[in-house]
């Protein structure tokens, strides 16, 4: 069953949109190339000129990397006896774990890393992602009911292992689709800018947010964003195959996971929402997450009180994201149980 919901997929002509938007995927990566450690370039408005820093690529480095040391140890330093902020103790622990951990005493090449960690997230290359996404799972039932081959399916003895090889089909897509852009990343960033090193160095030297960057190395920190972003994508495909099984048409079923998409966002705008539960929302919404106006794919924000209780709002939005899924999972199962099968 499996093996012919791929060759459906592939045969059906949403795969050619999908195939397009895959093009753009892979020709957007040669675009991304944000300034490294080693430059440094800015607009001097008192000169109304653009600034290009000639010197040395090691001695910009070093200067950037400094300016790191010098916040982090301000954090790490600060007396933290008495202090009633939870928060002010926890990135004053966070600071000196780092710091113990990698003193940044001299700068070391990490080019090949912050380029693909900015790739592997770019903003633009999540947004294709979930195009590819919605296009491929939003059609894993409507076709069938517009060509009526789904009154076919339903009184199948197989009925059953059908429906649930298209809600596994809807949890492989994302899988694919963001580990085959991760692994052309990782070829086309060796290329250009050679072979991985220094990935156990603190992720802080990469980052621009030092002092709000968790204790962990760089290759924890890409994992942890491309699995927070995966969680995501995973959520995303499968309500998008619900959404598949109880419309129409397409048009339907993509203009549901669209708004299903931007719930979260529209609540934010809502002035009713109590304020603490908003800026929880503005954190852990789809389109904020994947977008990266969201810390939570990168850094550390301190505990949020929410109904009384202190979260660490990364791990509330892991936790949240996977009862997400299995929700969406469970209604698939309701929806092909109780609605499907009248």
């Amino acid at each position: 069953m499996l093996r012919w919901e791929l060759k459906k997929i592939i045969k059906n002509k949403t795969s050619i949109i999908a195939l397009i938007l895959m093009g753009l995927l892979f020709i957007q990566i040669g675009f991304v190339s944000p300034t490294l450690e080693t430059q440094n370039e800015y607009y001097d408005e008192g000169k109304n000129e653009y600034i290009i820093d000639k010197r040395p690529g090691d001695v910009i480095a070093q200067e950037k990397l400094d300016n790191k040391l010098i916040e982090l140890t301000s954090i790490a330093n600060k007396n933290t006896h008495g202090l009633k902020d939870e928060n002010e103790k926890q990135f004053n622990k966070i600071s000196k774990g780092k710091l113990n951990k990698d003193s940044g005493e001299k700068y070391k090449n990490l080019e090949f890393y912050q380029i693909f960690e900015q790739r592997a997230t770019f903003p633009l290359a999540t947004l294709l992602i979930v195009a590819i996404i919605v296009t491929l799972s939003s059609n894993l039932y409507t076709d069938e009911r517009l060509s009526n081959i789904d009154s076919i399916i339903l009184s199948s003895k197989n009925k059953y292992k059908a429906l649930n090889s298209k809600l596994l089909i809807s949890l492989i897509i994302p899988i694919i689709v963001y580990v085959l852009y991760l692994l052309v990343t990782f070829v086309a960033t060796y290329i250009q800018y050679g072979a991985p090193i220094n990935g156990g160095l603190q992720a802080y030297r990469i980052s621009t947010i030092a002092s709000l960057v968790r204790e962990m190395s760089i290759v924890q920190y890409i994992a942890y964003e491309v699995g927070i972003m995966s969680l995501a994508f995973i959520s995303i495909s499968i309500f998008s195959a619900l959404l598949s099984f109880i419309t129409k048409n397409s048009i339907q079923s993509i203009s549901y996971t669209l708004l299903f998409i931007a719930i979260g966002k529209l609540v934010t705008l809502l002035k009713f929402v109590p304020g603490q539960l908003r800026n929880v929302i503005q954190q852990c919404n789809f389109i904020d997450v994947l977008s990266k106006n969201s810390f939570i794919p990168n850094a550390f924000i301190g505990n949020i009180e929410l109904f009384s209780m202190n979260f660490d709002l990364s791990i509330f939005y892991i936790v949240l994201s996977g009862l997400t899924i299995v929700f969406g999972i469970l209604l698939n199962v309701y929806v092909f149980k109780k609605i499907l099968n009248k």
